[in-house]
């Protein structure tokens, strides 16, 4: 008897979240907006917004829709010719469950769980159930809102499974034609995480742009210097941490990600946060758009930055890709090809197995 009600549970929970996934909905929520239309990508400059965005969970497509969609046209409105958007931003979707807003008041994460969905329900069989309602609202909102605004819109990072249930960490970036241009899998997890069971990714994807090309390896990626040098050896310009850090803001502790990685390898850099409370996990961070020393103005390695770390906040940045490419050229990183070549072999030889 006990399977049969947890049966029909399960068919009950995932007929709710088709329902509460509707494309129409979706569709309806964006008709409501005003929209403006980005200005198309030429030349050596792009101006980059970043929506800091606000963890409140949502109960249906609509919501999640209208709260993304305002946010992108606030930074479409101010120039903006690519968008984007944090780490964890399909965490606003765990929402869709019932009880979910209710139960993210708990002291943890575990607790809220369990208040929501039972104790006998693992966060990796919750977040499989999630994503069969938060990757169609995910994909829609994003492919609606870049198609609608002209604009180049990297939709932050989703929880999804593969084809054989193995949970990632992905974010997507879509074109202005709807369509999505490429996908990174977070390839360097966060203790969170592994705790949870996702799995890593292995590759470091980097796509093209009118005018450059842009990487855009996840939050705990640009703690580590190899994903992101790889992606500048690629041609990566541009180079984007869709970040949510579970922690208060700490700026020595923020500055160990992309503003570092930079530095090694000059490029611009985009730091997205996401910012609110989570069943007792505190997310701030402090987005910013950062570049080598030496091309910004107060030589302090800042474009520009959020006033605040706890906020929903916009911020719109114009980087000359011009003036990177000149740096580039003058003062690049140096290579010593046949120290590297001595060394690595023998370096990952020993590393640990996964």
């Amino acid at each position: 008897m006990k399977g049969v009600r947890t049966w029909l549970m399960a068919r009950g929970v995932h007929a709710l979240l088709r329902w509460k996934s509707r494309a129409s909905l979706v569709r309806s929520a964006l008709g409501r907006l005003s929209l403006p239309r980005a200005r198309p990508i030429a030349g050596d400059r792009l101006w980059i917004g970043i929506a800091q965005t606000r963890l409140e969970l949502v109960e249906d497509g609509a919501s999640f829709a209208g709260h993304i969609g305002r946010l992108a046209a606030r930074a479409v409105e101010q120039g903006a010719q690519l968008v984007v958007f944090p780490e964890d931003v399909g965490f606003l979707l765990l929402g869709l469950l019932p009880g979910a807003r209710a139960a993210a008041q708990a002291s943890n994460l575990e607790a809220a769980v369990s208040q929501a969905v039972g104790a006998s329900v693992s966060i990796a069989e919750l977040l499989r159930v999630v994503a069969t309602g938060a990757w169609p609202i995910y994909q829609e909102t994003f492919a609606g809102l870049a198609r609608r605004m002209g604009a180049y819109i990297l939709g932050g990072s989703i929880v999804l499974p593969d084809e054989a249930g193995r949970l990632y960490n992905v974010a997507f970036l879509f074109g202005p034609d709807g369509e999505i241009q490429a996908q990174q899998r977070k390839t360097h997890l966060f203790h969170i995480e592994r705790d949870w069971g996702l799995e890593a990714g292995d590759e470091i994807v980097v796509c093209e742009l009118p005018n450059t090309r842009i990487a855009f390896p996840i939050c705990m990626d640009h703690t580590f210097h190899e994903p992101i040098r790889v992606a500048y050896l690629q041609g990566a310009e541009v180079i984007i941490d869709p970040s949510a850090n579970p922690e208060r803001y700490d700026e020595p502790s923020e500055r160990r990600g992309v503003w570092s990685r930079v530095q090694e390898s000059p490029a611009y850099g985009v730091l997205a946060c996401l910012v609110g409370t989570l069943a007792g996990v505190v997310f701030e961070g402090r987005s910013q758009v950062v570049a080598p020393l030496a091309l910004t103005p107060q030589g302090d390695g800042i474009l520009a930055q959020a006033q605040m770390v706890d906020r929903e906040e916009v911020v719109v940045a114009e980087v000359n890709l011009a003036a990177l490419r000149a740096y580039k050229a003058a003062y690049g990183p140096q290579w010593n090809l046949a120290l590297y070549r001595r060394y690595l072999p023998l370096l990952f030889k020993y590393a640990p197995s996964m």
